[in-house]
């Protein structure tokens, strides 16, 4: 899977991001979109997700064929 950096944000007083603009364009992000904040803590470490609302089903069902397939082998 590739990843692209697209700059780094702060998180202000109120827990706010903004996201790049960059990153909006490309993934044609505009106001009103509902965006999923998933999150993990493993290890003392954490990390976050976010993902298009809309897509989330699309993206667990090629996980799912992919992890069938790579059980089948």
């Amino acid at each position: 899977m590739d990843m692209e950096f697209y700059g780094s944000v702060t998180v202000g007083e109120r827990g706010q991001i903004v996201l790049p603009s960059k990153l909006r364009k490309e993934f044609e992000i505009k106001a009103g979109d509902k965006i999923l904040v998933l999150g993990r803590k493993l290890y003392g470490k954490w990390g976050i997700f976010l993902v298009k609302a809309e897509i989330l089903a699309e993206i667990i069902n090629e996980f799912e064929k992919k992890l069938k397939e790579a059980l089948k082998k």
